[in-house]
Formats: structure tokens, C-alpha cells, sequence
């Protein structure tokens, strides 16, 4: 930083202010970066004209708002201050996530009707078009989330199992495949399929996250073992 402001390199400045404010983020100090956020970096932006780096900036602010509960607010600031620039600079993947991340608020707001219609007709279908299989798995499997949370178990698993775990599959992703099978039993846990719920977590699941290393989700998937062992 001190680099950047001695050459006077504002943009810089204002970049690696950004990136402060995404550390600050991470370890939680959220009023922190968000004042960063509105006060040395967005205003940056707009002085020099970069109506994209302010959208971006403006969407990070509604990351914040969001993680602090105020959610009427980062929903504004979705769709009253970013969603209208990506739309005016005519960049739909941009406008598609938006939308995602707008839906995201309503989801956290119990707003699941409109959620779904958000992304079954404003998302995926930009994904289809853009021929972004990951993004259109990735939303089916939101859209599959939204079923399971209304009760539509069947259809939620038929999302999982035909639309969205193949995609992982074929690209590759063990991670994301993993994943996936998991979330397939939870939902057959919900309908009581509770055998093939545990072979699922044993067979399907854990060996992956073992093979990778990744500790956290082994423990995690060991206590969703030791749950469905308990309700036999």
C-alpha cells in the first residue's frame, strides 16, 4: 500500500484496500471492511468513472450487510445499485449472478417462491445459453435446496441424481461429487431410506473427503453416520 500511495497510483490504492478489506473479512471484522469498503474504496471508483469496479465494490457491501443480518439493506444495494449497471453495460453473466445473490437474500428472508422462480427464470437459463454447465449444475442444485426446504423431496432428489451429479461427474470434480451425494442422503434420511442413506456416507462419500484430506468433512460426514445410527 504505501507504494501505491507514494507513486500515487489511486487505483491501486484502491485495490489493495479492497484486498485488506477481504482479510478483515475473513477473520470477521466486518465494520472494519465495511468502512473500508464505502469510504476508501468506492469512491475511488467513481471518481475515476469504473462503473464496474464500483458494482463490484457495492456487491461486497452487500456480502457485509448480509453477514450482519441486515438484509433489507443488501438487498438494495443488489438491486437498486448493482443489478442496473451489469444490466446497463449488457453483461448477462454478471446480471445472472446478481440475480443468484439477490436470491440468496430472499431465500435467508423465507421467501422460497420467489427464490425458485429467480432461478428457474432469470438464472439457469442464462447459464444454458452461456453453455456454463458447472453454474447450471450449481444452480439446479440450489433449485433442488429450495424443494427439499418445501418439502418436495422426490422432485429434489430427481435434481440431484439426474441433473446435477452427472455434470460433476463428467468434469471430473470429486469434490463436487461428493458433495452432491451427500446432499442425495439427506434426503433419502428425510424420507426414512435410512440404509441406503449410511451406504451412501460410508461407501460414496467419506472415502473421498479421506482421500483428499480434508478433515473437516470427514468429521462432518461421520457425524451424519453417527445421526442415522442413532435413529435405527
Amino acid at each position: 500500500l504505501p507504494v501505491y500511495e507514494r507513486l500515487g497510483d489511486v487505483r491501486m490504492v484502491a485495490i489493495t484496500r479492497g484486498k485488506m478489506a477481504d482479510i478483515l473479512q475473513r477473520r470477521g471484522e466486518l465494520d472494519e471492511a465495511l468502512r473500508i469498503r464505502r469510504e476508501e474504496q468506492l469512491p475511488v471508483y467513481e471518481r475515476l468513472g469504473d462503473v464496474r469496479s464500483a458494482a463490484v465494490t457495492r456487491g461486497k457491501i452487500a456480502d457485509i450487510l448480509q453477514r450482519r443480518g441486515e438484509l433489507d439493506a443488501a438487498l438494495r444495494v443488489r438491486c437498486e445499485e448493482q443489478l442496473p449497471v451489469y444490466e446497463r453495460l449488457g453483461d448477462v453473466r454478471a446480471v445472472a449472478i446478481t440475480r443468484g445473490k439477490i436470491a440468496d437474500i430472499l431465500k435467508a428472508r423465507g421467501e422460497l417462491d420467489e427464490v425458485l422462480r429467480i432461478r428457474r427464470e432469470e438464472e439457469l437459463p442464462v447459464y444454458e445459453r452461456l453453455g456454463d454447465v458447472r453454474m447450471v449444475a450449481i444452480t439446479r442444485g440450489k433449485m433442488a435446496d429450495i424443494l427439499k426446504r418445501r418439502g418436495e423431496l422426490d422432485e429434489a432428489l430427481r435434481i440431484r441424481r439426474e441433473e446435477e451429479l452427472p455434470v460433476y461427474e463428467r468434469l471430473g470434480d470429486v469434490h463436487a461429487v461428493a458433495i452432491t451425494r451427500g446432499q442425495m442422503a439427506d434426503i433419502l434420511q428425510m424420507r426414512g431410506e435410512l440404509d441406503e442413506a449410511l451406504r451412501i456416507r460410508r461407501e460414496e462419500e467419506l472415502p473421498v473427503y479421506e482421500r483428499l484430506g480434508d478433515v473437516r468433512m470427514v468429521a462432518i460426514t461421520r457425524g451424519k453416520m453417527a445421526d442415522i445410527l442413532q435413529m435405527r
